[in-house]
């Protein structure tokens, strides 16, 4: 059985001819030239195709007519095979606020959902909650009724009852009791992202005081950047935050905008893109019940009826290639926004390294996703 390719390698720099091996779940090496006649026979021979790594997705609340926070184990099932064939290899499952009890019954499902055995398929490194400790004011389209008081024992709560699939927690820093929650957060291995709030430059210095602190997606739902209040914004462009996320849709946020925090030094290594799907992302129907709200599609985003934005509607790879399309980002920027920097945050995939996950998707002229491998398994065309 092969267990490796032969291609043009993204060696983190540019596209490279070069070979790769896997093993166990896991890449045994990566070298660039020519295998020997005996190496080359264990290889698939993908010629001169571009090889990347497989795109990381740190916000998706469901695909394919799917939700996250609903969905049974065959639904599940369903949309992690469809994700996959559009390149996003590795995700975290976006939750809206939800009650304990809707929580751990969604626990339950995802459960059911992994010990599920078949084709290759999007890999869920966890969820990601947006809420429930957030800021009334800043809430958008979350649910007001499920908005809970922050503490050091609801966040024990909340943990609990995610039943270890809590990994990201989108709060706001600047309500009573919230730095008491995101140390709880911290101690259970759940990453605290700054998101629906008001907090202010002085807010996100106390909150990463103490240990790594993201945002959930930079430019929405949070302070804008101004003269006499950098914000979040500012706590992130002077390097406080470790992990940035911005929605590359040009619509949530101006392409101008990304380009420029891409350019900016202290993101560098801290900037990564998020889709914020819904869940009829992938999906060519024009109108959609979501989040208990109808929306329809308006290009890449979902409107409500008054016009108020709501998440998107194409995948992460599409997202970011169409600012590459378009002249705003650079190759280099939409690898390591969409790929290393949030495999980063994984801990085990993003780079087409030993020691990684052999996840990994072919190139086609730089414009759109051809193959895709999870786990080194090729993925089933949708």
């Amino acid at each position: 059985m092969k267990n490796g390719i032969r291609a043009s390698l993204w060696n983190g720099k540019t596209f490279v001819p070069g070979w790769m091996t896997w093993s166990k779940g896991a890449i045994d090496q990566v070298n660039f030239g020519e295998p020997t006649r005996k190496q080359a026979a264990n290889l698939h021979d993908l010629g001169t195709s571009e090889v990347m790594p497989g795109f990381v997705d740190t916000l998706l609340h469901g695909f394919a007519g799917v939700d996250c926070g609903d969905g049974s184990a065959v639904a599940l099932d369903r949309m992690s095979r469809a994700l996959a064939a559009t390149g996003v290899t590795t995700a975290y499952a976006g939750m809206y606020p939800l009650s304990l009890s809707g929580y751990r019954s969604a626990a339950k499902r995802w459960k059911q959902w992994k010990s599920k055995r078949g084709t290759a398929r999007t890999r869920f490194a966890g969820w990601h909650s947006e809420g429930p400790f957030i800021a009334r004011s800043k809430r958008g389209a979350l649910p007001a009724k499920s908005i809970l008081r922050p503490s050091a024992e609801a966040a024990k709560e909340l943990i609990d009852a995610c039943d270890g699939w809590l990994k990201i927690c989108t709060f706001a820093p600047e309500v009573k009791g919230a730095l008491d929650a995101c140390e709880e957060f911290r101690k259970r291995g759940v990453m605290p992202s700054v998101g629906h709030s008001d907090a202010g430059y002085l807010d996100c210095e106390a909150a990463a005081a103490t240990g790594e602190l993201a945002i959930t997606h930079m430019g929405n739902r949070i302070q804008p950047l101004s003269a006499r209040e950098p914000g979040p914004i500012g706590f992130a462009m002077g390097g406080g935050i470790h992990w940035a996320a911005v929605i590359p849709d040009m619509v949530h946020v101006a392409p101008e905008t990304v380009r420029l925090w891409a350019r900016t030094p202290a993101l560098r290594k801290r900037l990564m893109a998020c889709s914020d799907n819904l869940s009829h992302a992938g999906l060519p129907a024009d109108g959609f019940k979501s989040g208990g709200k109808r929306l329809q599609r308006s290009g890449a985003v979902a409107i409500d009826n008054q016009g108020g934005l709501a998440g998107t509607l194409d995948s992460l790879p599409e997202l970011l290639l169409r600012m590459l399309r378009d002249g705003y980002l650079t190759i280099q920027q939409v690898i390591r926004m969409g790929c290393e920097v949030p495999g980063a945050l994984a801990g085990d995939c993003g780079k087409l390294e030993a020691g990684l996950r052999p996840d990994f998707v072919v190139l086609e002229d730089q414009k759109r996703i051809g193959a895709v491998w999870v786990g080194g398994r090729r993925v089933a065309s949708s």
